[in-house]
């Protein structure tokens, strides 16, 4: 077990390292890409990377307070999914869930259990899965964003 301030080091280290590790990589989207805290530009609209003791997760968080605004987003979501599903693989669409705040949103994710953000031994499979579909997703916002984004206006 870890004390409170060790945990917090861990997790930063973690997520620092991811960072190092993904700078071998550049976006087809942002000139200033932050992998570990990428930026969609589309108010509402969030990807988001978690790592916690039990799985890693990548997910697209549609985050309106307006549920029909969120429903219009992820109509149009929907809408690309063959076109999404292409460039990123098969993720878990769902329409309405509540994220760990009790907030109704809808979230498009993928998991990789059995990966442990405490553990360094795991590391390795959390960045290369973080790695593998954020660059997928990136490939598809580079084509595709300009289409959500209209939803703004």
């Amino acid at each position: 077990m870890f004390s409170k301030e060790e945990a917090k080091e861990l997790i930063t280290l973690f997520w620092t390292s991811y960072g190092k590790y993904m700078n071998k990589h550049h976006s087809k989207y942002s000139k200033n890409i932050k992998w570990v805290n990428y930026k969609t530009n589309v108010k509402g609209v969030f990807l988001r990377l978690r790592a916690s003791k039990n799985q890693a997760e990548i997910s697209i968080e549609l985050q309106h307070k307006n549920n029909d605004i969120r429903h219009l987003f992820y109509e149009q979501f929907t809408e690309l999914k063959t076109v999404f599903t292409a460039a990123a693989g098969e993720w878990i669409w769902e329409k309405d869930i509540y994220n760990e705040n009790e907030i109704q949103i809808s979230k498009i994710y993928l998991q990789l259990n059995n990966v442990n953000i405490y553990n360094k031994n795991t590391w390795q499979d959390c960045f290369r899965f973080f790695e593998k579909h954020i660059l997928a997703f990136d490939d598809f916002w580079a084509d595709f964003s300009e289409v959500v984004k209209q939803l703004e206006d």
